[in-house]
């Protein structure tokens, strides 16, 4: 699978009804420039900060895919966003959640888990990656 860029006009409404469940809705201005999405599948957005640090925020999967469907676009989504991270020269990539789940391919990714309570991983962005990744 492989990620396109984030398009407002194009992908915004579709972000909008993968949030339904959740009750959640997101303006257009309040998502960054710097967005992946693999089509009718996966998004996910690098935040960008004035320093060297990213956060990697946002990653949502469609309601109803299988868990092969989504952890194959959720791991484009990431690597999309690492790969961005590192051509714009950040050196750390930021991310947190309260799931285990995302934790666990955070780690997978290469990310080291921080500290307890939420889920904040780090991903050193000037070491290789992982094998198979």
């Amino acid at each position: 699978m492989k990620p396109v860029r984030f398009d407002p006009k194009v992908h915004h409404d579709l972000l909008n009804l993968w949030r339904k469940p959740w009750d959640e809705t997101m303006t257009p201005e309040a998502l960054p420039e710097y967005g992946f999405v693999v089509p009718d599948k996966a998004a996910g957005f690098l935040y960008r900060t004035d320093s060297s640090v990213a956060l990697i925020e946002g990653i949502i999967a469609a309601p109803g895919l299988s868990k092969e469907d989504r952890n194959e676009a959720v791991n484009a989504i990431v690597a999309a966003v690492r790969d961005e991270a590192r051509r714009q020269g950040f050196k750390l990539l930021l991310g947190y959640s309260q799931l285990d789940a995302i934790k666990n391919r955070a780690e997978r990714f290469g990310f080291m888990h921080v500290g307890p309570g939420f889920h904040m991983v780090a991903l050193d962005l000037t070491r290789p990656d992982p094998p198979g990744l």
